[in-house]
């Protein structure tokens, strides 16, 4: 389809996808009602299997407005500060912005709105300095009271008995959150508390971030930035503040302050002590040497810049984590007790494997004297000596695993499926919730994981795939549709048909994504091969019959020309 200046009109396409796909469920659902009807259904349940399905349906229902309402939720928090040199950011009335541009702007709490805890600065090209005050930490949020520290009560037993107790929530100051994203050509001084202690820098160029001594900013992440400095002026670790506000330990001697970054050409990366340069590194994804691997582009490798044994040093992040130790004390949630996995370099999964077998070979020394004997007496022998003979024994049966593996022991194996299944359940959640972009996301985490196993390059033939990619990739595709993305979907469905020829919902969403973008033609060969494989599929067959049609309808319209 034709668009503006020789382009194709995506609009158009969008549009389309979006009738074919809600005249497709509207169908569907007619169909069903129409055929409970028939049979006598009415407002309760006739089967165990009807009444699982509704339950589900009311708990997908739940999920999604909790969704839409955290999403409400964090909306209402964020302030967002863009263009800030060319007028006063602190004029919320309607009158005109000033005529004469700042050089410095100092933001305090006047410039954000009454609730707001969140603070992005975004969209401004200097030269000029942006200060974020020390005003800022006089910010209060209000914890709610923990209801779970409630003692318990012992009736009629006076001397047990607790006193009443009633909870109080408390308060906590300071920035929840500080993002940086599209500056140019500025400094930014950061002299306020962050709570969640995490400061995000995204899409910035020529800029200089000073973290001074009153900020706790434990962790820094930047994305895609150009020739960017990050500089910690006498700044504290966030473990390191006493109560009484004093410092106690410096940013970077505390194994959590860590600066992650993906996509960063020239970070310049400084501590300073007393006016001094104490510590100071450059790094660059390129020279560093990221690379691409699977559906991950070099610009996605994430590095980590912490201080180790005195001296700043980079390293390439080969275990993702759920949490990066971004919390500071005295923040809600702190503390090093159930934090989640923590991102690892590959020097730290050394470290970890060698305390694992130091471990291990003390409880040998400990327990290798001692003898287990039966009831006759005689000698038992342990579990673990006794699986090793074992494996030893059907040595000859594995041959063909270690031949799949091409060097890669099973234990590394299953631990990347494992990680693989959970990004793809998570990307099952965020589908049915109707979040679609976070599932797309999450269906390329799970992709990029699959990437490094050792069937990647056999991917497609005679060998088991270790992981199901073209299930990830229908899934994604059907993601990318919802999204109005249509080319997308349809490169990710021919590639779950590459990988799974007769898998039917791969093959499906292709013939949909052809259909979404008007090459009707194309789309019936597919949709055909899916209503082959699944013949009694209505769904299928509706959308092969649409096709169809509208390639009849295009092929006349043709003709009349």
């Amino acid at each position: 389809m034709a668009g503006i200046a020789g382009r194709t009109d995506y609009s158009n396409w969008n549009k389309k996808t979006n009738s074919l796909l809600s005249s497709l469920e509207k169908e569907e659902g007619d169909e069903i009602q129409a055929s409970k009807n028939a049979l006598g259904h009415g407002k309760y349940a006739n089967s165990q299997a009807e009444v699982n399905e509704q339950h589900k349906s009311k708990q997908i229902s739940k999920i999604k407005k909790q969704l839409d309402s955290y999403k409400a939720r964090e909306v209402g928090v964020v302030q967002v500060l863009t263009d800030i040199f060319s007028h006063d950011a602190n004029n919320k009335n309607d009158d005109p912005p000033k005529s004469h541009r700042k050089d410095t702007v100092r933001i305090t709490r006047d410039h954000l709105d009454a609730g707001k805890r969140v603070l992005n600065v975004a969209d401004t090209e200097g030269p000029g300095n942006i200060v974020l005050t020390e005003d800022l930490t006089n910010l209060l949020s209000h914890m709610p009271p923990n209801t779970n520290l409630s003692p318990k009560s012992y009736p009629n037993d006076a001397e047990n008995a607790a006193p009443g107790y009633d909870p109080q929530g408390g308060t906590i100051n300071g920035l929840v959150k500080l993002s940086l994203s599209n500056l140019k050509n500025c400094t930014v001084s950061v002299k306020c508390k962050v709570i969640t202690g995490l400061l995000e820098i995204s899409h910035c160029e020529n800029v200089i971030v000073k973290i001074c001594k009153s900020t706790t900013v434990v962790t820094v992440q930047a994305d895609l930035c150009q020739h960017l400095k990050i500089e910690f002026h006498d700044a504290p670790s966030g473990k390191g503040i006493h109560p009484k506000g004093y410092t106690t330990m410096f940013w970077g001697e505390d194994k959590d302050d860590r600066i992650f970054h993906a996509g960063v050409e020239n970070l310049t990366v400084k501590t300073v002590r007393d006016g001094f340069v104490d510590l100071e590194t450059v790094a660059d994804y390129k020279t560093d040497g990221a690379k691409k691997v699977g559906n991950a582009t070099a610009e996605e490798v994430q590095f980590v810049t912490s201080v180790l044994d005195g001296e700043l040093v980079t390293e390439k992040v080969l275990k993702p984590g759920s949490q990066t130790g971004t919390t500071v004390t005295g923040a809600v949630g702190g503390g090093d007790a159930g934090s989640g996995a923590r991102s690892m370099t590959g020097r730290e999964m050394k470290e970890v494997e060698k305390r694992k077998e130091q471990i291990r070979k003390a409880l040998d020394d400990q327990l290798g004297g001692i003898k287990i004997v039966d009831k006759e007496g005689n000698e038992v022998q342990p579990i673990a000596k006794k699986n090793a003979e074992e494996k030893n024994d059907n040595d000859d049966d594995d041959d063909h695993i270690e031949e799949v593996y091409a060097g890669m022991t099973k234990a590394d194996i299953d631990g990347i499926v494992k990680d693989c299944e959970a990004q793809k359940g998570k990307g099952n959640e965020s589908f049915v919730a109707g979040e679609y972009a976070q599932a797309v996301l999450l269906y390329t985490l799970a992709l990029d994981r699959a990437a490094e196993l050792p069937d990647e390059s056999d991917a497609g033939s005679s060998k088991k795939q270790l992981f199901p990619r073209h299930v990830v990739l229908s899934n994604r595709s059907a993601s990318f549709m919802k999204l109005g993305h249509h080319d997308k979907g349809l490169k990710d469905a021919t590639e779950a048909v590459r990988l799974e020829p007769t898998y039917v919902k791969g093959v499906f969403r292709k013939g949909l994504a052809l259909h979404a973008m008007g090459r009707y033609q194309e789309a019936i060969a597919p949709l055909a091969a899916a209503s082959k494989i699944e013949p009694k599929n209505k769904q299928i067959k509706q959308a092969l019959q649409f096709a169809e049609v509208r390639m009849h309808q295009e092929m006349r319209k043709r003709s009349d020309r």
